[in-house]
């Protein structure tokens, strides 16, 4: 995904909403994808389009929902940053993380946070893979953000979140 995104925003730093295909995505990969509107300054989440993959995690569509009606506490924290933070950079981010869900089930997450823009200007939306499965993690986020050509780990910046109930 992160190879799409990089060949979509051509010679941009970040690439336009309307450059995303699903059609080049594929029937693999779009039910594990999310397209959002971000706004950085309200520091909020609007689910936009919602692949199959949440919809059966989640046990609803969560599709036009704000972030802050499906999760609570330090992980829509933890979230909101990492959004926020792709886009107030214009860069990537990739987070490996667990929390606990659904009567305390511990469940493994692993997600790659892209921003876009609508008008080319500003980054206000993202689109995000994001995979979810049953098990041990470890007890801090690892978080990595794009620079440079490489991925530079910030795991530190999000120290404060742990897997706690949402």
């Amino acid at each position: 995904m992160y190879a799409y995104w990089d060949r979509i925003k051509g010679g941009s730093d970040i690439p336009l909403r309307r450059d995303l295909d699903p059609a080049e995505i594929g029937p693999k990969l779009l039910p594990y994808s999310l397209l959002t509107d971000v706004d950085t300054c309200l520091r909020t989440v609007r689910h936009r389009l919602v692949g199959t993959n949440f919809t059966d995690f989640f046990g609803s569509d969560i599709t036009g929902k704000e972030l802050s009606s499906v999760l609570s506490g330090n992980y829509l924290e933890f979230i909101l940053g990492l959004y926020t933070l792709a886009c107030e950079r214009r860069a990537p981010i990739i987070s490996h993380s667990k929390f606990l869900w659904d009567r305390g089930r511990l469940v493994k997450t692993s997600r790659l946070i892209m921003p876009l823009s609508k008008d080319g200007a500003r980054a206000d939306m993202c689109f995000t893979s994001q995979v979810f499965e049953a098990g041990e993690g470890d007890a801090l986020p690892q978080v990595f953000i794009a620079a440079d050509g490489a991925w530079d780990d910030i795991s530190e910046k999000f120290s404060y979140f742990s897997a706690s109930p949402v």
